[in-house]
């Protein structure tokens, strides 16, 4: 079954809040857990040594002690998140540069594309940079001063499209390919997604203190962020065919994001054979191709992409409609 009716979509988001929302409350849980105890130890060898001088403080000030020393943890822990989703925010767009900064490849047509994309569907022009790199890249993401979770819809977020893109595709595929980025803005995927992506950095917060598996801490964040990575990618999935629908729509031309997609995906010598960012957690940007991972590799519910197969299928249906 497919969820990629207008119903379909609200039960994949339902879905997926429900797994980010659990997975959000079991990291908060283990940092209040961990937090507490370590707490509890402190006040034990703290009795010890109180022991020795005559000191007796009431008992109701361990407890008191516990309950501070959960809060701050939590408030570390927050603060965690919202510094690693600044962060990746930041190099995704740190070697962007407006189009007209870019030597030698036209893209003169670029701004114009996404203005005119932009007023079809009635959003804010979103503002377009291009990134130097040689691999085909197109995703849109907010920038590292934007608030964590918006609240509104009225952002203007930014679409980066890479070098290798616009050398790699003829015009009309070019505009298809900004097409789908508009269409997410549109569908207002990108807010959606932070909140689905929340909880996974908070998942991946737990194991990035240590580099082992050994203790409590990594082996819950890595349970949880795998589970979170299930409700990113349910969530994900369906919206991509959403923003290929929307393509379609804006450029009334099926026939050329199709193509772009069979183009870009046989672009292997050009197609990191790594993650484009160090964790599956870019969903802080969102992609027209699975660039959060090797596509090849990451299938089934975790692949934050449906197969071409099935974008293309859904394309030609609409070409016949």
């Amino acid at each position: 079954m497919r969820f990629t009716t207008p119903a379909g979509l609200t039960l994949r988001a339902a879905l997926a809040a429900s797994i980010s929302g659990a997975v959000l409350a079991g990291s908060l849980t283990v940092v209040l857990i961990i937090a507490v105890v370590g707490g509890m130890i402190i006040t034990a060898y703290a009795s010890d040594l109180l022991g020795y001088v005559p000191i007796h403080p009431p008992r109701h000030v361990w407890p008191i002690f516990w309950s501070l020393c959960g809060l701050v943890a939590l408030g570390w822990f927050t603060r965690a998140i919202e510094r690693a989703v600044r962060a990746e925010r930041r190099a995704l767009l740190e070697r962007a540069v407006p189009p007209s900064e870019v030597a030698v490849v036209e893209t003169s047509h670029l701004d114009s594309a996404v203005d005119r994309l932009a007023r079809q569907v009635g959003i804010p022009v979103p503002e377009l940079r291009v990134d130097p790199t040689a691999t085909p890249l197109a995703y849109t993401t907010y920038r590292p001063t934007d608030p964590i979770v918006r609240v509104g819809r009225d952002d203007t977020p930014v679409i980066v499209i890479s070098r290798g893109l616009i050398e790699t595709l003829p015009q009309s595929e070019l505009v298809a390919v900004l097409a789908h980025e508009i269409g997410h803005i549109a569908n207002d995927d990108l807010r959606l997604m932070t909140l689905v992506l929340v909880p996974f950095v908070a998942a991946e917060t737990l194991t990035e203190d240590e580099g082992a598996t050994t203790n409590v801490s990594e082996i819950c964040g890595h349970l949880l962020s795998f589970v979170a990575s299930i409700g990113v990618s349910v969530f994900s999935r369906g919206r991509e065919l959403a923003a290929d629908r929307a393509a379609v729509t804006l450029t009334g031309d099926p026939g050329a994001l199709a193509a772009a997609l069979e183009r870009l995906d046989g672009a292997e010598p050009t197609k990191p054979t790594a993650d484009l960012r160090e964790h599956t957690r870019s969903a802080n940007a969102i992609n027209v191709l699975p660039t959060l991972g090797p596509a090849k590799t990451v299938a089934g519910v975790r692949s934050t992409h449906p197969p071409l197969e099935t974008r293309l299928e859904q394309l030609r249906s609409l070409a016949t409609d």
